[in-house]
């Protein structure tokens, strides 16, 4: 807010009454967030008034995740998409865009998770989009670490949301997102340790990219994000062409055993999304293993638009 760098809108609670009736002055659904750590499960999306009543009772009156403050944004809609930068102080070098599946299932059904697959680029975000989202998001966040007196060095990454209103952001990490980093890097035409030199010394460089699309695929254990079994093999690894990055397996003498809940990572490339997906299914397709799930319509978003 600051920064007028475009979100949600936003109101800070302490107090049960005043944030029911708040949320209770406001258009549903509500988007409550603890202001803390919950676990992974300090955000509610309260559809109705009741709903927002048990979570503000929750946070606020019970302390189920201890003393602290709830944030009641505004409901946002819109494809998500991932935005990373390179930044070093005021300089920022902005990388391909991204977009993750975090549904476990076919049609964003299902738990969410970290990642189901990814893919880039992104049809539906154009090039004004992006360059708005650069000159409005994310160069303002980097400008503000430098007048709060803490500049940044490193990858930020900004969760944005393509809503009817504009592009908002939705969340900022400081790291390399994952499944996007696997899908965007390999377009990078640039070599990364000039980029990482630049990034570390301050000085100046560019990046320059590839045109073909990557889409990726991830295998996971049945039952993640929930509870899985570990140490089933995986057979027909050495057959296929995609690029493929190991989640969670682990070598055992000759062999290769699942070791986690996301497992595999089959990332393959075409000169259109939707070849770069038939190429990683039909690589995914070679692999097999007993205990293994996937999801079929990665990038569906770019193909209904």
């Amino acid at each position: 807010a600051k920064y007028a760098i475009p979100t949600a809108g936003y109101r800070a609670f302490t107090e049960y009454a005043e944030a029911l009736d708040y949320v209770a002055s406001r258009p549903l659904p509500a988007v409550l967030k603890y202001d803390g750590l919950a676990a992974g499960k300090g955000v509610v999306i309260a559809e109705t008034q009741e709903e927002a009543d048990a979570a503000l009772k929750d946070m606020l009156l019970d302390d189920k995740f201890g003393e602290g403050k709830v944030v009641v944004e505004d409901f946002l809609t819109g494809p998500e998409f991932s935005f990373m930068c390179f930044v070093s102080g005021r300089k920022v070098w902005p990388m391909a865009l991204a977009q993750d599946h975090k549904r476990a299932f076919d049609g964003d059904k299902g738990p969410n998770t970290g990642g189901m697959g990814a893919y880039s680029p992104l049809p539906f975000v154009t090039a004004e989009d992006e360059r708005y989202a650069l000159e409005k998001i994310l160069q303002p966040a980097a400008d503000a670490m430098v007048a709060e007196g803490c500049p940044f060095e490193g990858v930020l990454y900004g969760g944005l949301m393509k809503t009817p209103q504009g592009i908002k952001v939705i969340e900022f990490n400081a790291r390399f997102g994952d499944p996007e980093t696997e899908v965007v890097l390999p377009r990078l035409k640039s070599d990364i340790v000039d980029i990482f030199c630049a990034v570390a010394d301050g000085a100046d460089t560019r990046l320059e990219w590839h045109d073909f699309a990557t889409l990726g695929v991830v295998l996971a254990s049945k039952g993640y994000p929930g509870s899985y079994e570990k140490g089933h093999q995986i057979k027909g690894l050495d057959r296929v062409g995609s690029a493929v990055y190991h989640m969670g397996t682990k070598a055992d003498g000759g062999r290769i055993l699942t070791a986690g809940g996301r497992v595999l990572f089959v990332v393959g490339k075409g000169a259109t999304l939707a070849e770069a997906r038939a190429n990683a299914l039909k690589d995914v397709a070679q692999i097999g293993c007993d205990n293994l799930f996937y999801r079929t319509d990665i990038g569906h978003w770019a193909f209904e638009k």
